[in-house]
């Protein structure tokens, strides 16, 4: 008897981390996806090269290009993040990290609410950073 107890208890257990793993999608049938932008540039001045991290695994890291195929060179952080505005990103939290060398570098933490997920990435042309 306790090993069938013991077998309903555990199988119990095994089902609610199954549910744990699905995505909860509002009554409009969006949900939220995040990606963190960061911009700098190594001399103080110029144009600043600007890095997404979408949260796919990637040894490089992943830049903006144009529809011309040519990566896209900002002159501002609020360029950028007009930029991502225009394509249905908001900003929702910054924080800073100090590199080598002490350079504070902002990392920008935005969202999108998608439908599906081939939106998050609508509007962008993000490769490997050359």
């Amino acid at each position: 008897m306790a090993k069938k107890l013991f077998l309903a208890l555990l199988l119990a257990m095994l089902s609610l981390g199954i549910n744990a793993q699905t995505v909860t999608k509002t009554e409009d049938g969006k949900y939220n996806v995040y990606c963190t932008v960061v911009g700098y540039n190594s001399f103080g001045f110029g144009k600043l090269k600007v890095i997404l991290d979408m949260g796919y695994s990637s040894k490089n890291e992943n830049s903006l290009y144009g529809e011309d195929g040519k990566k896209i060179k900002f002159n501002s952080m609020m360029e950028v993040l007009d930029y991502m505005a225009k394509r249905g990103w908001k900003l929702v939290n910054t924080y800073y990290i100090t590199m080598v060398g002490k350079q504070n570098v902002v990392n920008y933490v935005m969202e999108k609410r998608i439908s599906k997920d081939s939106e998050k990435t609508e509007g962008l042309t993000i490769k490997p950073e050359e």
